[in-house]
């Protein structure tokens, strides 16, 4: 009997013990339960994320190319009319090429939209009261300053802010995020550059190295800096700050004269233009005075001192090597997590590359938690001659050339920089750094990641750091480049 007891008073503390295990063993399983699926939400949303950048940056850049040969077939239409004396016609054309310029990319920009939307992608609030909020700005731009901001038609401010009204009013889901205010400087300044923001928070010394190593031992204090660069006194207000088409109307002899008079003729069999008339364009055009949209592009490396080009020159055609007509999508997405907090192992999920697009956790959307994809797009083409393809503005004037689209690496974006929907770094450039070079530290915001990162940069024990890393390691940094098949190219691009 004593027995018995005993064994029955030794089993109790053995039970308790195993109770208490399997509470911690289930409520361990359910953390790794809650986990997975939490992985599989941020994963899915990834994935959806991309889909609805790629598919807005490819709408958009496809009526770019659509609109770039609406424009080109005036031209045509243009020459045409003047070759018969008809010089009403002409005007009318070139009143309708300046309204194109506008209305083609916004219908882009809506299209993009719907793409995203399409995928999944749903209105980011943000997105639209910033798209609003310029909308207004822009009906004042002739108030404002008429002579800096000329319409280049009659009306045009109050009809291209009407557009954009009417977009934000369905409610921004894709940000165009290489959006150029004609606010914007040209010109480079290590503090409207995101990447040396990146490279500080990293410790990506290999960046210091290829764009400035000199920096780190010669930086004293925030006078250092040159000023902030101020924005252009004569903007290109003849193209939509959104999706801008990069041309310009040239009052002057007909560019490339015969030769282009004879391509001219060819397209226009090509394309059917006024199949009525027998007639053909004149030689004598090539020699009046008129005005043609023309491009204001360069090659494709002249990006590389602002954006470290990641693309070989010699993995370009020469028929394909331009810049202008490109779209940079921003998609941001916010997961609704189960989990208190973002495990950083989800990070490099959240920022693997696609082949022609860059994905990255940004720093803003780091901070939210938020999923962030940014696609970029073009329309390609080229003009077809005897002695082989050559470059769509090979004539300088707009001629009808571009029959695809395709995604690019972000770096290879004009305006890729800019960031125009990644909001918090646009608050940051307007709201901060005038008062950064006017009182250093003390103008910085202690919330903002951007001035963060200037607060680590004044650190002379930071600089230091990188110049014992750069001493030893330097032989280490090299570029990675990548093309617009797989692999695709980052932003940073180091």
């Amino acid at each position: 009997m004593h027995k018995i007891e005993r064994q029955a008073l030794s089993a109790a503390p053995t039970a308790g013990q195993t109770m208490i295990f399997m509470i911690m063993a289930l409520l361990v399983l359910a953390v790794v339960i809650v986990w997975i699926s939490d992985v599989h939400t941020v994963l899915h949303l990834k994935a959806r994320t991309q889909n609805a950048g790629d598919a807005a940056a490819l709408a958009a850049a496809r009526w770019q190319g659509i609109t770039l040969n609406l424009i080109g077939d005036l031209n045509i239409l243009q020459a045409l009319a003047l070759s018969r004396g008809d010089a009403a016609a002409a005007d009318q054309i070139k009143n309708v090429q300046a309204r194109l310029c506008f209305v083609g990319p916004l219908v882009g920009l809506l299209a993009s939209q719907q793409a995203a939307k399409n995928n999944r992608a749903y209105v980011n609030p943000d997105y639209t009261a910033n798209l609003a909020a310029h909308a207004d700005l822009v009906q004042s731009y002739y108030a404002v300053d008429a002579i800096r901001f000329p319409e280049p038609y009659d009306n045009a401010w109050r009809e291209y802010s009407g557009m954009l009204f009417t977009i934000a009013e369905q409610g921004l889901a894709a940000g165009p995020d290489n959006t150029w205010y004609y606010t914007d400087s040209i010109n480079n300044h290590w503090l409207l550059s995101r990447n040396f923001y990146e490279a500080v928070a990293s410790l990506d010394w290999c960046w210091f190295y290829w764009n400035d190593a000199a920096i780190l031992q010669s930086y004293t204090d925030y006078q250092y800096w040159p000023d902030l660069p101020s924005a252009p006194p004569e903007p290109n207000t003849y193209n939509s700050e959104v999706f801008g088409l990069g041309l310009r109307p040239f009052t002057t002899v007909l560019p490339g004269g015969a030769g282009t008079v004879a391509h001219m003729n060819v397209l226009r069999s090509e394309r059917g233009l006024r199949p009525d008339s027998p007639e053909t364009i004149s030689n004598e055009v090539a020699g009046i005075t008129n005005t043609w949209y023309g491009y204001v592009w360069t090659s494709w490396s002249a990006l590389a001192p602002a954006n470290d080009f990641p693309i070989l020159p010699l993995q370009v055609k020469p028929e394909y090597d331009y810049t202008g007509a490109d779209t940079v999508i921003r998609v941001e997405a916010q997961p609704d997590s189960r989990m208190p907090t973002t495990f950083p192992a989800l990070q490099p999920f959240l920022s693997r590359s696609s082949p022609g697009a860059a994905a990255h956790l940004t720093q803003s959307s780091a901070i939210s938690g938020a999923v962030t994809w940014t696609a970029a797009g073009k329309a390609f083409g080229y003009l077809a001659t005897d002695g082989g393809p050559v470059r769509p503005d090979a004539y300088v004037v707009v001629l009808p050339a571009f029959h695809d689209v395709r995604l690019i690496p972000v770096d290879t974006a004009t305006g890729s920089n800019l960031g125009a929907y990644d909001l918090v770094w646009r608050r940051h450039i307007q709201d901060h750094l005038t008062t950064y070079e006017q009182s250093g530290q003390a103008g910085l915001d202690a919330d903002c990641w951007y001035c963060q990162q200037l607060q680590t940069w004044e650190d002379p024990a930071f600089r230091q750091q990188g110049i014992d890393w750069l001493i030893d390691n330097s032989n280490a940094c090299y570029r990675v480049r990548g093309g617009g098949g797989p692999g695709g190219g980052t932003r940073r691009g180091h």
